[in-house]
């Protein structure tokens, strides 16, 4: 079969998606179906921002941000917080009236940098793991120098740099065309030629397997040396060891799982379904849906690398600004509420009491009648 470009689903970006779908819809649903894609990309958005604001104020302590970890961390949430902003921006195409101009900045820099960063965010993500699992080795001056600081830097720049020079290819090819179902209006598309489609796929996989691949070795060498050295210490079995830490450091492995479920849908449906035309409606919708999720792992940092670590959570509840804040509220409503409940029962049992004097007088006046 034949491919019509101007309405194949998977030539079209998230918000292109969501605009096919809303006006191919019955005017008496396109308002309702607006607000629904407008307000959970907002709300994801939203969400994101704050996970990666409670993030850097948690790691922007000396103690956490003069490490290695610390820094990938800040790096991280930064640039996660920067495209999830441009996600946000993705949504002016939704306007009815929209330049042939604004329509191109949205589709060629806006949008093309949301993508870099997406994958930007997944490979520090697996340095992230890789420093974690450096901090276990004995040190020598290899393994001081690529856990140094100035290393690190490098290696951030030159990530940015092979990143953007990987996604070349999508900047150049990303057009703005002429939306079939809007007169005057554009819908963002990528439009390659055959080899170039199967170089973008292949950097699809690579760009999705083997950061996370990285990432599961990482924390696999970590749980084995930690075991390896307490098995020799307390002359245990080095399995038991294995699966005692594996249940203490599960949350090492939340990274890679939760950017699998992620990101792995979308791979998925342009691998099974190379050339889907947009009338069919559960199928741009589901489309939409795992372009969307492919942003919850960077809305997620606060759960991911925060809050299961005892170490950063303890920094965040007692030394950042907004984990304070946070604590002594929590606090204050504990203090509130046991008085609250000690009054309400206080006043319950003063109703019960005048509730059971009047029924025992309604009873001596029966008597007494």
């Amino acid at each position: 079969m034949s491919c019509n470009n101007s309405i194949n689903i998977f030539l079209l970006g998230l918000v292109s998606g969501m605009t096919s779908d809303i006006r191919g819809s019955s005017i008496d649903q396109q308002e309702l179906m607006t607000f629904a894609y407008a307000f959970s990309v907002t709300i994801l958005v939203v969400f994101g921002i704050i996970s990666n604001i409670f993030s850097i104020d948690a790691l922007k302590q000396i103690e956490i941000r003069s490490s290695t970890v610390g820094l990938y961390l800040i790096v991280y949430s930064c640039f996660s917080i920067f495209g999830l902003i441009l996600v946000e921006c993705r949504l002016i195409r939704m306007l009815k009236a929209f330049s042939y101009v604004a329509s191109f900045i949205i589709c060629n820099v806006v949008s093309g940098l949301a993508s870099i960063i997406t994958r930007i965010c997944l490979w520090m993500s697996a340095f992230i793991a890789i420093q974690r699992a450096l901090q276990s080795f004995e040190a020598n001056h290899l393994i001081n120098k690529i856990r140094s600081r100035s290393f690190v830097i490098k290696q951030i720049v030159v990530l940015i740099i092979t990143m953007i020079l990987m996604h070349i290819h999508e900047l150049i090819y990303r057009i703005s065309v002429s939306d079939p179902l809007l007169k005057g209006n554009y819908i963002c598309q990528i439009k390659y030629p055959p080899p170039l489609l199967t170089m973008n796929t292949i950097f699809s996989f690579i760009h999705l397997f083997v950061p996370l691949s990285l990432n599961v070795f990482a924390d696999c060498l970590i749980l084995t040396l930690i075991s390896r050295r307490r098995a020799t210490l307390h002359q245990t079995s080095y399995w038991n060891q294995w699966k005692k830490h594996f249940r203490r450091h599960c949350h090492l492995f939340l990274a890679p799982t939760l950017a699998t479920i992620c990101i792995s849908p979308q791979l998925i449906l342009t691998m099974l379904f190379s050339c889907v035309d947009a009338s069919i409606k559960w199928l741009l919708r589901l489309n939409t849906s795992v372009n969307l999720i492919i942003y919850i792992h960077q809305a997620s940092t606060f759960f991911i690398f925060i809050l299961p670590s005892e170490s950063y959570f303890r920094s965040f509840k007692t030394q950042s600004h907004l984990g304070k804040l946070i604590v002594r509220y929590c606090r204050l409503n504990n203090r509130i509420n046991p008085i609250l409940t000690t009054t309400g029962r206080s006043l319950m049992e003063t109703r019960n009491r005048k509730a059971a004097a009047t029924i025992e007088l309604n009873q001596i006046q029966k008597t007494d009648n």
